[in-house]
């Protein structure tokens, strides 16, 4: 019952290649339309690949700024709500050049097993903005306030 682990992992270590490769719009083929992302600080559905790429790509100049080179997924937990929709919670490891920890944030999905594969419907940020501070604070980097 439910998304296998399997297929689950494979979807995030592939969704985890296109965010290091920093590819917006190969990112945005993972989500599934209308996209909701909800942290802290935002809540909005994406309507279009297009603006899901336009809004994954705006975190990018930050990201290089901190040195994020490689990204790695960890599910810590997953629970079959449906035989097709499943609520996942992934940790994600970003890595520099050589393959050093430079921050971990957790971040739930929703994901539905759809006729053309597995696709995030809803991400709900853990602690992001806090990782981001973090890695920021960290390598003497200021964030911009607004």
């Amino acid at each position: 019952m439910g998304i296998e682990d399997w297929r689950l992992e494979e979807f995030f270590d592939r969704y985890a290649e296109a965010q290091r490769d920093f590819d917006a719009d190969a990112t945005a083929r993972f989500w599934g339309l209308p996209g909701m992302v909800i942290t802290d600080d935002f809540a909005g559905a994406l309507e279009s690949r297009a603006d899901m790429a336009t809004g994954l790509s705006s975190s990018y100049p930050l990201h290089r700024r901190l040195g994020f080179a490689g990204i790695v997924p960890e599910l810590r937990a997953v629970s079959a709500l449906t035989d097709v929709i499943s609520l996942v919670r992934v940790r994600w490891s970003h890595l520099d050049a050589d393959d050093e920890l430079i921050v971990t944030s957790d971040v739930e999905y929703l994901v539905r097993d759809d006729a053309d594969g597995l696709r995030i419907y809803v991400a709900v940020g853990i602690d992001e903005a806090d990782a981001l501070r973090r890695a920021a604070a960290a390598k003497g980097i200021e964030l911009d306030a607004g």
